[in-house]
């Protein structure tokens, strides 16, 4: 996960989530839904690169220049693969957000000693918070940072952050932060055709065990709860509350995108256009700064696109929920 740290009593921001990644499975059986990905693999060139007197290389596709210290090319241009693929699948979801024609970077480290010093040396007063991640990456204005976590978690993690470094390039307004991460999740769970990348959006099964849980044990959290809160806030608190925050949020994208036969999908992309435009409705005043986020504007913004007051949300949201949990 990533996203924008922000400080809930005076609504500063930067744009970056930390993201504290819990390891998904990325292979499964009996999907629900065909994947779906690119039907052949994007060009790229490489390039020499340097961090600390180290050899590194640097990738470059038709959108994305990725730095990185590994040294297993397979890896480095299997992210390559999936952040053009994953691109496809962002701008898919959000169709009506213009595309911006400058290449999205990133920084991909062999380990995380190598992370940590980048951190400490090019985020700030808010390393502080960035260094608490123990398994994962966080994304910065419209760049991210990640290091190797095996194949797996690495694809998954840049899938993630590709998406909020996607919203963080296009949108000059914040949707909700919340409804930003369950989106994010919703790329997580990567497989392969060959050497294509593929995504079915309806599947994360590291979100859907959390969320069969915590169901299961009648442990949800209100809606209220997952609006005031971001990845900042929960980085350092227990697995179990980290788990259940991501896969309530993940629950939550799935509900705006899939329920009653996709009804607010529509109102979602609307949502993104706006945001992308400068025009994002129940945001007000509308704020010049896009890294400000004052959390009691969530429920406004989604009521205004959903169309149905908040009580009615959280009920179809958790008819949703103790749906999709026993899938």
């Amino acid at each position: 996960m990533s996203g924008w740290l922000q400080n809930l009593y005076n609504g500063r921001s930067v744009w970056a989530w930390a993201l504290v990644f819990t390891l998904l499975c990325g292979c499964a059986a009996n999907t629900p839904h065909a994947r779906v990905g690119p039907t052949a693999p994007a060009p790229m060139r490489v390039e020499p690169w340097e961090f600390e007197g180290q050899s590194g290389q640097t990738l470059i596709t038709e959108h994305y220049v990725i730095h990185s210290t590994i040294t297993d090319q397979q890896i480095v241009g299997g992210v390559a693969q999936v952040l053009e693929g994953a691109l496809t699948q962002y701008q898919q979801l959000a169709p009506e957000v213009p595309p911006i024609d400058k290449l999205l970077e990133c920084f991909l480290f062999a380990n995380r000693q190598q992370w940590a010093r980048f951190t400490a040396k090019h985020t700030g007063e808010d390393s502080a918070v960035y260094l608490q991640i123990n398994r994962g990456g966080y994304t910065v204005g419209d760049w991210f940072v990640a290091y190797f976590l095996g194949d797996i978690g690495t694809y998954s993690v840049a899938a993630h952050e590709g998406f909020h470094q996607y919203l963080g390039r296009h949108l000059q307004q914040r949707i909700p932060p919340f409804l930003e991460e369950g989106l994010a999740c919703m790329f997580e769970d990567v497989t392969w055709d060959g050497n294509l990348p593929r995504w079915d959006l309806t599947v994360n099964y590291g979100r859907q065990s959390a969320l069969h849980q915590a169901v299961v044990e009648d442990r949800l959290l209100p809606l209220a709860d997952l609006m005031n809160t971001h990845a900042g806030l929960v980085v350092n608190r227990s697995h179990e509350r980290i788990a259940l925050f991501y896969a309530q949020c993940w629950a939550f994208a799935r509900f705006v995108r899939e329920s009653e036969a996709g009804r607010f999908q529509p109102a979602l992309a609307r949502m993104l256009a706006d945001a992308a435009a400068g025009r994002l409705i129940g945001d007000e005043p509308p704020r010049k700064d896009k890294t400000l986020w004052n959390p009691r504007v969530a429920g406004p913004v989604l009521e205004a696109y959903l169309g149905i007051p908040m009580v009615e949300i959280e009920r179809r949201y958790r008819t949703f929920v103790k749906q999709i949990a026993h899938e």
